[in-house]
């Protein structure tokens, strides 16, 4: 199993989707992961690890404390409790590495 801080961010989005139960998919000649967000709307691209319309309200949601210079890391940290603490480069990859930890717990072991 890849390290959670290993993950490319279309990996990234693709497990945040699956601790949230959102079905995410590649439309017809296009490269970009999507999700229809009701039905009866066109689909719209996936990046909660991007996009803060979409990661934002899981911050939000899980209540996630974030800092950027941690315990002298030149990184942001996405912390969840009871234990979870994982860094990214963006607050937003920081915090959807945590809330993969948080729901896929297989990640929790390999984060760094």
């Amino acid at each position: 199993m890849e390290k959670i801080s290993q993950l490319s961010t279309v990996k990234l989005d693709i497990l945040v989707a699956e601790a949230i139960g959102v079905d995410v998919f590649y439309p017809d000649n296009h490269n970009k992961l999507s999700y229809t967000p009701r039905a009866g709307l066109a689909p719209r691209e996936w990046a909660p690890s991007r996009f803060w319309s979409q990661g934002g309200p899981l911050i939000e949601q899980y209540k996630m404390d974030l800092n950027w210079g941690w315990e002298e890391m030149s990184e942001w940290t996405a912390s969840i409790e009871p234990d979870i603490n994982v860094q990214g480069s963006t607050l937003l990859e920081a915090a959807m590495r945590a809330l993969v930890c948080l729901k896929l717990p297989d990640f929790i072991d390999s984060s760094s």
